[in-house]
């Protein structure tokens, strides 16, 4: 993923550092960690800082979220949807990109699980992973579609329900969501 180098001089923090360190405290706490007292406490600052950049705690969350949005949009669907790669190769080429976890200090491989913990209670982010998750299926369906799958739909909700399964074992057991995922398209695909 392109996400922007962290600020490094700690005295001018931006709303991206603020933005990383409440993805870091996502994957490591849950939606509870998301406090400004400990975010501050986290980046050696005040929460004077935190208020500088953000109106509110709601003001961050919405900005993870909607940054959330962007890079898997941009950086993952919309990059392989303009190769001009079709089908089967289309799918090999996401393969490559959602096997690459985002950076730790955006909260690495956890991110997307994490979001999605998050989504169970939070109604906004649960509209956004909904809204996401119906972009994905619907990209992926279209790649079934090019490769001649019978049923497209359903190759792709397998596709898709395989890539998330993934990225939660990737965390428990270290599994490679690349090997994994080259399995299952071509069981899908063969």
């Amino acid at each position: 993923m392109t996400i922007p180098a962290l600020q490094t001089d700690r005295t001018r923090l931006t709303p991206r550092d603020w933005i990383a360190a409440g993805f870091r405290a996502l994957v490591n706490g849950g939606a509870p960690a998301l406090r400004v007292e400990p975010l501050a406490r986290g980046l050696g600052t005040s929460k004077g800082s935190f208020y500088w950049h953000f109106a509110d705690l709601a003001a961050l969350k919405v900005q993870m979220v909607a940054l959330w949005q962007r890079l898997a949009e941009e950086e993952i669907t919309t990059t392989v949807l303009a190769s001009g790669v079709e089908g089967r190769a289309a799918l090999q080429a996401l393969i490559g990109r959602i096997s690459v976890a985002p950076p730790a200090a955006y909260g690495g491989a956890g991110v997307e699980p994490a979001l999605r913990g998050w989504a169970r209670t939070e109604p906004q982010v649960a509209q956004a992973v909904a809204a996401m998750d119906a972009r994905r299926l619907a990209v992926l369906e279209g790649f079934f579609k090019q490769a001649r799958h019978d049923d497209p739909a359903h190759a792709a909700r397998l596709f898709y329900a395989a890539t998330l399964g993934l990225m939660e074992l990737r965390l428990t057991t270290g599994a490679d969501m690349r090997a994994g995922l080259e399995v299952q398209l071509d069981a899908l695909l063969p």
